[in-house]
């Protein structure tokens, strides 16, 4: 083996260090704060009370389906708050949430709040919410379907509880809720 061997095997082996070492640089920046792509602003606040302190669990404005970090622990009552207020020229375009309870084949649809900016004294969009309640529904005795909850003598699966009384448009600042049912766990959410 001669000098100018050991140097082209030396110098076949430097691209795989480079790119090594490039690799290590490219994971280590990642985790340098204020180098990833912005955060999708918060839509609404989800809160619950578990031991007398107040849960807060923050939706995006991103669109998907997100399983709850509190999948499976029934509450006796959820609020939904305002998240982030928005600067835009015009009205931020409108969204849904879908709550769901289970997961997988076995989710059922227990509402959708529907989301409208309205414009604050400070010129700012800020999130209102508006509850729509999609019942389960049966086919009675007379053969035509008719909500699970009229069935059972419960008219509403769900009562609202909070004191924000809505716009004109029927949206309110927040909304405070329950089921007729008793505790129930909110266990994801899709954002449309």
């Amino acid at each position: 083996m001669n000098r100018m061997e050991s140097k082209d095997d030396a110098w076949q082996e430097r691209p795989i260090a480079y790119s090594t070492v490039a690799f290590a640089v490219i994971i280590l920046l990642s985790f340098i704060p204020g180098l990833h792509a912005a955060d999708s602003p918060v839509l609404m606040i989800l809160e619950h009370v578990e031991a007398n302190a107040k849960i807060q669990t923050k939706i995006e404005t991103k669109g998907g389906l997100i399983a709850s970090p509190f999948k499976g622990k029934p509450q006796e009552k959820w609020s939904i708050r305002p998240g982030e207020a928005l600067t835009a020229e015009s009205r931020p375009g409108e969204r849904a949430v879908n709550f769901f309870q289970g997961s997988g084949i076995q989710s059922t649809l227990l509402f959708i709040v529907r989301v409208r900016y309205f414009q604050n004294s400070e010129g700012k969009w800020v999130p209102q919410f508006q509850l729509n309640e999609e019942p389960l529904v049966v086919r009675g005795k007379d053969g035509r379907w008719k909500p699970l909850t009229t069935i059972h003598g419960v008219p509403n699966l769900i009562v609202q509880t909070g004191t924000a009384l809505p716009n004109a448009e029927g949206y309110s600042t927040a909304l405070e809720l329950g089921f007729t049912t008793g505790a129930t766990p909110i266990d994801a959410w899709l954002v449309q």
